[in-house]
C-alpha cells in the first residue's frame, strides 16, 4: 500500500511540476497568530488533565491556477518546560472545475503532518470545494491516511468560513474512522473573531481578536481522552 500510494503521490508531483512553469498565484494570506488556553489534555505534563498551552502560528493559504495551498507551523509552550513543534503541508490539484453547482472544484489532497515527537503522518485523498450560499468558503475531503503506527485509517475533513463585516467564523471538523490501533475520533475547531483593524488603521490586512474552541473526542485516538478548551486569540493577517 505505501509503495502504491508513494507511486500516485509521485506522479501527481510530476504533473504538477509540468503545469507550474506557467502557473498563476490568484490570491495569498499569510498570517501570525497567538493562542493561550488552558484543559488542553496529553501535550502536556498532565496527560489526561489540564495542560495550559501558548502556541505560537504561522500559517499561509494560497489559491493557484493548478489548485491551492496551505500550511502551517505550531509552536506549542507549556506547563513545567513543555515545547513541541507541530505542522502541516496541504497542496491540492484541481481535477475539475464546475459551475452553477453546489460543487465548484473536485481535487486531488494529500496532506504532511509532522511532530517534535517524531510522527509524521500522510494523507492521500479526493474532496470538493463547494459553494454554498452565505458562506465564504467550504470543502469536504476524504482521506486515507498512513503512518508506521496505524493502518487503515480514514478521515473526512470538512472546512468553513463565514463573515459578517468585521465578524467572523471558520474552522475544520476532522472525523477520524476506528482502526485496529485507535478509537475513532472526532475534533471540531471553530475561531470565532473580530477584525479590529478598520478600527486602528490599515497597518495590518486583519487584526483578529476572539476565541478558539476545541473540542476533540478520544483525542488521538485515544480511547476516553475528550478534550474541551477554550483558548483567547489574537491573528495578524499580513
Amino acid at each position: 500500500m505505501k509503495k502504491q500510494l508513494l507511486a500516485v503521490a509521485v506522479m501527481t508531483a510530476a504533473t504538477v511540476a509540468a503545469t507550474t512553469a506557467q502557473a498563476e498565484q490568484f490570491w495569498a494570506d499569510n498570517s501570525v497568530s497567538v493562542l493561550y488556553g488552558s484543559d488542553y489534555k496529553v501535550d502536556g505534563p498532565k496527560f489526561d488533565d489540564g495542560n495550559s498551552l501558548t502556541t505560537y502560528t504561522l500559517e499561509h493559504v494560497s489559491g493557484h491556477s493548478w489548485g491551492g495551498l496551505f500550511y502551517f507551523m505550531d509552536r506549542h509552550v507549556g506547563d513545567d518546560g513543555y515545547t513541541s513543534t507541530y505542522s502541516e503541508f496541504s497542496p491540492k490539484f484541481t481535477l475539475a472545475s464546475m459551475e452553477g453547482g453546489v460543487v465548484k472544484n473536485v481535487n486531488l489532497a494529500f496532506t504532511v503532518e509532522s511532530s517534535s515527537g517524531g510522527f509524521d503522518n500522510y494523507l492521500y485523498g479526493v474532496g470538493a470545494d463547494l459553494a454554498i450560499p452565505g458562506m465564504n468558503f467550504a470543502s469536504a475531503t476524504v482521506y486515507y491516511a498512513q503512518n508506521d503506527d496505524i493502518e487503515d485509517d480514514y478521515q473526512l475533513t470538512l472546512t468553513y468560513g463565514w463573515s459578517a463585516g468585521s465578524f467572523n467564523i471558520d474552522g475544520y471538523i476532522d472525523y477520524s474512522t476506528e482502526t485496529d490501533d485507535s478509537e475513532a475520533n472526532l475534533h471540531f475547531n471553530p475561531q470565532i473573531t473580530y477584525d479590529l483593524a478598520p478600527m486602528i488603521g490599515k497597518t495590518f490586512a486583519k487584526v483578529k481578536v476572539g476565541i478558539e474552541y476545541s473540542y476533540w473526542g478520544n483525542k488521538y485516538g485515544i480511547d476516553g481522552v475528550d478534550q474541551n478548551a477554550i483558548s483567547a486569540l489574537l491573528k495578524v493577517h499580513l
